[in-house]
């Protein structure tokens, strides 16, 4: 991140705190008040930075703001599936502790494994790329969340999401997983657990090739025999004053825009287009057709 966005973020903190955490329905048992508010922004902004992190603290907010909308009476855990470092973790961990909620930090903690054949993301990255050693990210936590509010489960996803079975529902998740067959193998173990309104947020919200699985209708079909939730945020992320204009390929070319803020769908969304009006004449020309023969 330049100087320049560096100063942005700053002088646009305390705004960005009180306007992310703006909304009439967090949940009054959460006694959310201003000093509230802004204490917990504060934390989530001094943590990115003493915590290396891939993701702004505004979309650790926005993270939080939904888990405040949650009802306490609505059961479900929340996990997040790679961790790096545990600069997001140490963030979900706190608002975890306001509204009463287990953290599942899912990660190797060995770094990203090798990439598969097909695999288009791979190219971009190395095995062991955004390496944090467990006992490295428990310190972090400790010393900057609450890890009272965590449990850690350490493995590849392919090996440890199976076992998503025998755990609580999930209101909320967070996937920064980079690779497409991880984000496949992400979202095929988590949806199904996802209480009826749960979340489902991603960090790679501007490669619109790698969000194209939210609106894949052959995906969804096959693996849920649903249509796709589509994504709120896809191709540019939440519009969280990161001044973002896009593409990503041509990203260098802006110097002052940065891609960081996520993106989310919900359990019951839909991204699914139904409006094909030429097919619908054909199909009455045909009966037309059908009755005068």
């Amino acid at each position: 991140m330049s100087f320049w966005m560096k100063v942005n973020y700053l002088i646009s903190m305390p705004a960005s705190i009180m306007f992310i955490l703006n909304s009439k329905s967090i949940h009054p048992s959460y006694k959310m008040n201003f000093l509230k508010k802004l204490f917990i922004g504060l934390k989530m902004f001094r943590n990115s930075i003493m915590i290396k992190t891939g993701t702004s603290y505004k979309a650790h907010l926005v993270m939080a703001l939904k888990l405040l909308e949650i009802s306490p009476e609505i059961k479900g855990d929340v996990i997040e599936c790679g961790c790096w470092k545990g600069g997001s973790s140490a963030n979900l961990s706190l608002i975890c502790r306001i509204v009463g909620r287990k953290l599942r930090i899912y990660d190797s903690f060995e770094g990203l494994p090798e990439g598969k054949e097909g695999d288009r993301e791979a190219k971009a990255y190395k095995k062991g790329d955004y390496s944090g050693a467990l006992e490295e990210v428990k310190s972090n936590i400790k010393k900057y969340g609450a890890i009272e509010q965590c449990e850690f489960i350490k493995g590849w996803f392919n090996k440890t999401l199976p076992e998503l079975k025998s755990k609580n529902p999930i209101v909320l998740a967070f996937i920064d997983v980079d690779l497409e067959d991880s984000l496949n193998t992400c979202v095929k173990y988590i949806w199904p657990y996802l209480t009826p309104k749960g979340y489902l947020f991603t960090d790679e919200c501007v490669g619109t090739d790698y969000v194209a699985l939210f609106y894949s209708e052959k995906w969804w079909k096959k693996q849920f025999n649903k249509n796709p939730p589509g994504l709120i945020g896809a191709g540019t992320g939440l519009v969280l004053g990161e001044y973002y204009i896009g593409p990503w390929s041509e990203n260098k070319d802006h110097p002052l825009q940065h891609a960081g803020t996520g993106a989310y769908t919900r359990k019951d969304f839909s991204g699914f287009w139904n409006y094909y009006p030429d097919e619908k004449e054909e199909d009455k020309r045909l009966k037309k057709q059908k009755n005068n023969s």
